[in-house]
């Protein structure tokens, strides 16, 4: 037979190409005087981020919110994992119209001369529609697989590839949510969890032992480990009603043993009062470090991807993030987390200077012990790690006048970028009260004497 003719008005947009293309059909064939299209946006629960976002590009194309349909075979719709946040979002789209078909699997997609004219469940009720976009779980399209095959490459349900991202076809190698590791690598981990931009990272290495034999990675070739991936992962969107999400979660690799949902605790500030909408969640791990943060809010999320800096630092370093929030001193964590004082945390040198101090610091004997001590209790049982606090991990003055020392001069080194800090310097020029006690004895360093922040560690 010949090859099956596309529909028009059916997508199932995976890529930036396919949503440029459907938003080409709404300007053309749903937009318009007069023109009243329904459009059904159809997935599950597991994709329901998706299928709000595209309700909410839709309204702001212009088409009106009582003509978008969201159908999904869940009895209870939930998109978003945190409630309340759920919650506020399906309220909002509800109030700009948009309608929710519940318990709907499509069985059928209706088509009249190659167009869409309407969709039929599986329980034999009818939807009339000129647009159908689908948010399924990501697959390999039929292009796609046919070239895979006609390459002979090995494909089980995924592209598979060893430790070096190479496929059977050492020439070619695949990364991305769609590939798996080789049985014989033992990594079974899936993929599409994990941070993309970082296995494009760890798949640009692996080909640098090709490229450049003479390189720094030479040697990756004969790994038969893929290295831990542990770059936070991030989700952003416009959903309706105006409201900007945005999730950032930890790694499923920073949790040797548990998982990201064994929460210690979670710090939460909500503000629904009419016309604002801004809802913050922090949730800390039983490791004492931030693993999660939602953001729910009526205006722009300004670089929200720079929250990622903020995920798996212990919640020490959020200016005593706990005690402001729990005393009510806290409207909205999103606000402070952005506020002047945290600038420093989101610079891009600032996990370099936590691991030299994190280094330094260990050569401090008093430390070797404090650790040491702690360890053998959580060992043994006797006290959970989520139970060790500030008293029993008081720096002595070694270490104390070390992290001291290193903090000013990583301050003193990118002051131009970090304008707002009293560092020991400047608070010698201003003639006031030192904050930095025996680091004001060097206030005599200059900006060049500071030593750079190297890449090496």
């Amino acid at each position: 037979g010949g090859a099956v003719k596309p529909v028009d008005g059916l997508f199932a947009p995976v890529n930036l190409a396919q949503e440029e293309a459907v938003e080409a059909y709404v300007r053309e064939n749903v937009l318009g005087e007069g023109r009243e299209v329904p459009c059904v946006v159809y997935g599950t629960s597991a994709t329901g981020l998706d299928m709000l976002i595209t309700a909410g590009r839709l309204i702001d194309m212009g088409v009106p919110g009582a003509n978008i349909i969201l159908c999904y075979p869940d009895e209870v719709f939930t998109p978003i994992a945190d409630k309340h946040a759920c919650e506020l979002a399906l309220n909002a789209a509800a109030e700009e119209g948009v309608q929710f078909v519940e318990l709907a699997e499509i069985a059928e997609v209706k088509q009249m001369s190659q167009r869409v004219v309407g969709v039929r469940l599986a329980d034999d009720r009818d939807i009339d529609c000129g647009l159908v976009i689908a948010h399924g779980e990501k697959g390999v399209d039929t292009a796609l697989f046919r070239a895979l095959n006609d390459q002979s490459l090995v494909f089980d349900g995924r592209i598979v590839v060893d430790a070096s991202f190479k496929t059977n076809d050492p020439r070619i190698l695949a990364g991305g949510d769609l590939i798996k590791f080789a049985r014989r690598t033992q990594d079974t981990r899936r993929l599409d969890k994990f941070n993309q931009r970082e296995i494009g990272a760890r798949l640009s290495e692996a080909l640098l032992v090709d490229v450049d034999p003479t390189s720094d990675a030479q040697g990756r070739a004969d790994f038969t480990k893929v290295p831990p991936l542990m770059a936070p992962l991030g989700f952003a969107g416009t959903l309706p009603g105006g409201l900007h999400y945005v999730h950032v979660t930890a790694s499923p690799e920073a949790f040797p043993q548990g998982s990201p949902h064994d929460v210690s605790r979670a710090l939460v500030t909500n503000n629904a009062a009419p016309p604002d909408t801004s809802y913050s969640r922090l949730e800390v791990d039983k490791y004492g470090r931030v693993c999660s943060l939602r953001f729910l809010s009526n205006t722009p999320i300004l670089d929200s991807w720079t929250f990622k800096n903020i995920v798996l630092l212990p919640v020490s370093y959020l200016n005593d993030i706990i005690g402001r929030t729990d005393s009510g001193m806290i409207p909205c964590l999103r606000t402070f987390l952005s506020d002047d004082w945290a600038r420093a945390l989101y610079h891009d040198r600032f996990h370099i200077l936590r691991s030299q101090l994190e280094q330094a610091v260990q050569t401090s004997e008093h430390m070797a012990s404090v650790v040491n001590t702690l360890w053998l209790k959580v060992k043994a049982g006797d006290v959970f790690v989520s139970e060790v606090t500030a008293v029993d991990t008081v720096l002595a003055k070694d270490a104390r006048l070390q992290t001291q020392d290193g903090l000013n001069l990583f301050l003193e080194c990118n002051s131009d970028l970090l304008p707002g800090y009293l560092t020991a310097h400047r608070a010698a020029e201003m003639q006031t009260n030192n904050v930095w006690g025996h680091t004001a004895e060097k206030v005599g360093l200059a900006v060049g004497d500071v030593p750079l922040m190297g890449d090496d560690v």
